[in-house]
């Protein structure tokens, strides 16, 4: 059993804040193909999977690409490809019951064509920072139940690590310590038990939690898959499938596409709105520079510009595809900003009664003698006192603190 990718995978964040994962290479595809008599058609094929592959990832819904969309896509896949190698692999690939040469053939396509197509046809481009997602698994076989982990690797964890990462959500696994075995059991975690469950993933700090189960029973496998979310919300789906790799294969797909809903925004000129975002605790040049730069980098934030400053408060306004809960749900996954409440409105004391009678004016100086009896053009111009008002400062949609974290 190779357990290589889960080595990766298991390891395990003890923060301060849950933080965002940035996922490299979403614009790259790996393919495996065996070896033909023409190179440009292994390309062509390469490319067509390659570019399947990639608008999953960026756009986190599988369910949308398919059809007539994906043959487009494939059609002009060729010529969005930035870059590509191709290698010959030292293992033979099984084809059709027997073991071929094959190769790798490496694609990178533009970062602009992806999500210039994905944005026409109205799809999200989900950014690469994703949510740290923490699993439970749990499987049964033959009526005896195992809880996997770090210190219990399993087929289902290693099926799952492989297609989690192809689907750009970074899981981690449970070390399944003395800790974890006093906190919780494969009882619970079978019975998707929410609130043991959070509990106990309480010492590992992700941003969001899941949990998956599997059966099999005389060769037919079945599962659930449970997602817990941050804000305290839960989504539960129902796995089928004729292989243990079917099966993760669907939970994958359903994490990807609950955070891409949660996260991800479609970028064209209808999903965009305007807000004003002030953050305070910005004391200097380069931690204005910090900020900017950051929110900039939120991948449903199209541009950023600095509207108003004073002491260390400073008032942006922030173009953004979709709603301002997707914003904010991007921002939580990082500890750069931190959410806070409006600052208090400052009450006036109440006017005594010769204030109450006494409207506040602007006092004009009284006009000498020559001006009252010469006025211009030989008409006598009124001068109405106005009330003194104060402009406040506008209201921000939204309020946050820079935590100083670089």
């Amino acid at each position: 059993m190779n357990f290589r990718i889960l080595i990766v995978l298991f390891s395990v964040f003890f923060v301060s804040f849950a933080n965002a994962v940035p996922i490299k290479h979403l614009y790259r595809a790996e393919i495996k193909l065996p070896v033909t008599d023409s190179e440009a058609q292994m390309l062509n094929e390469a490319f067509a999977q390659a570019v399947e592959q990639v608008l999953v990832r960026v756009s986190g819904d599988k369910a949308a690409i398919t059809g007539d969309l994906l043959k487009q896509a494939q059609s002009e896949a060729p010529t969005w490809v930035a870059q590509h190698s191709v290698v010959a692999l030292s293992q033979l690939l099984p084809v059709d019951g027997q073991l071929v040469a094959g190769k790798q053939v490496t694609v990178v396509f533009y970062a602009e064509s992806i999500d210039r197509f994905l944005s026409q046809h109205n799809l999200p481009v989900w950014g690469e920072d994703r949510p740290s997602v923490l699993v439970w698994a749990v499987s049964e076989d033959r009526g005896v139940r195992q809880l996997s982990g770090a210190n219990a690797p399993s087929d289902l964890l290693n099926n799952l690590a492989t297609s989690a990462a192809m689907y750009g959500v970074p899981i981690y696994a449970p070390l399944i310590d003395s800790v974890d075995k006093s906190a919780i059991s494969s009882a619970d975690v079978w019975g998707f038990f929410e609130g043991s469950i959070s509990k106990a993933s309480k010492r590992y700090q992700t941003d969001a939690v899941a949990a998956i189960r599997v059966a099999d029973y005389a060769g037919s496998l079945s599962g659930s898959l449970l997602v817990l979310l941050s804000d305290g919300s839960s989504q539960r789906f129902t796995l089928s499938g004729d292989s243990l790799s079917a099966l993760t294969d669907q939970a994958s797909a359903a994490m990807a596409k609950v955070f891409s809903t949660r996260y991800a925004a479609v970028r064209n000129n209808q999903a965009e709105s305007r807000m004003t975002v002030q953050v305070s605790g910005i004391n200097s040049y380069s931690a204005l520079n910090t900020v900017q730069t950051y929110l900039e980098r939120v991948g449903v934030v199209r541009d950023v510009s600095v509207v108003g400053a004073k002491d260390d408060v400073v008032l942006f306004s922030i173009a953004i595809n979709g709603s301002k809960q997707k914003l904010i749900n991007s921002i939580s996954l990082n500890s750069v900003l931190q959410v806070t409440n409006p600052p208090p409105v400052t009450v006036l004391p109440p006017m005594s009664d010769t204030e109450t009678s006494t409207p506040s004016v602007a006092v004009l100086p009284p006009m000498s003698d020559a001006e009252a009896s010469a006025p211009p053009d030989g008409e006598t111009s009124a001068v109405i006192a106005q009330p003194v008002v104060s402009t406040p400062e506008p209201a921000a949609d939204e309020y946050f603190k820079y935590n100083g974290v670089q």
